[in-house]
């Protein structure tokens, strides 16, 4: 790789009724909790995209059921595609970015279940990485919506970052941040935003903090 590479990891999963967004089901059941999977996925995927228009980016989607027929016959041919390993949130997102770690490549990791992110984040972030080891979105559940990495960072320091975490806790966003610390990483935090994981969350599906 002789010039600088921005990659973008795209967690999601096929809106599948009764498998999708599984918290939401009581208040918008199987189908309408799916139908939302859907609509938050392609709002990433289409602000990724417009990104992708101003600056050269690879976008890789890492997706959990489904098929590779079924995911491009949704979301189309042009990103890379690749189907999520087994084992926990923590084991699979330090996977998707090891095997692209390299001096020249920044790599961004998010989800769909943030529709406040804007393309103007999504810049933020890539930019950070050019300065930065790390960058960090925080999520106001406690979590975080957006993770990247300067790829001049080891496959250890990496899976460390994502290792012991409570995943779905409060914390998970300071204990993230205390590994950072641990390692001496300096890092680049973005705007606190909101995650759409339970009906409380959905008065925040339009809510769009700043224009893109």
């Amino acid at each position: 790789m002789d010039h600088y590479q921005e990659i973008v990891l795209l967690f999601t999963r096929y809106p599948e009724p009764g498998l999708s967004k599984t918290r939401l089901i009581p208040v918008l059941g199987g189908q309408g909790a799916a139908d939302l999977q859907r609509r938050m996925t392609e709002r990433i995927v289409a602000r990724i995209s417009c990104l992708a228009a101003r600056s050269p980016l690879i976008l890789e989607i890492h997706y959990d059921g489904g098929s590779l027929p079924l995911m491009r016959a949704w979301l189309g041919s042009s990103p890379i595609y690749e189907q999520q390993i087994d084992g926990d949130l923590g084991a699979r997102m330090a996977h998707a970015i090891a095997v692209h770690l390299h001096p020249k490549t920044a790599i961004l990791l998010t989800g769909s279940d943030c529709p406040e992110i804007t393309t103007r984040i999504l810049a933020e972030a890539l930019q950070a990485l050019r300065n930065d080891e790390m960058v960090i979105g925080p999520a106001c559940d406690g979590g975080y919506y957006l993770i990247g990495v300067n790829g001049t960072l080891g496959a250890d320091v990496v899976s460390s970052l994502f290792a012991d975490i409570p995943w779905g806790s409060t914390t998970v966003f300071a204990d993230t941040m205390a590994k950072a610390k641990l390692h001496q990483l300096s890092c680049h935090i973005l705007p606190k935003l909101h995650d759409i994981d339970r009906p409380e969350d959905l008065g925040y599906i339009n809510h769009h903090p700043d224009a893109e």
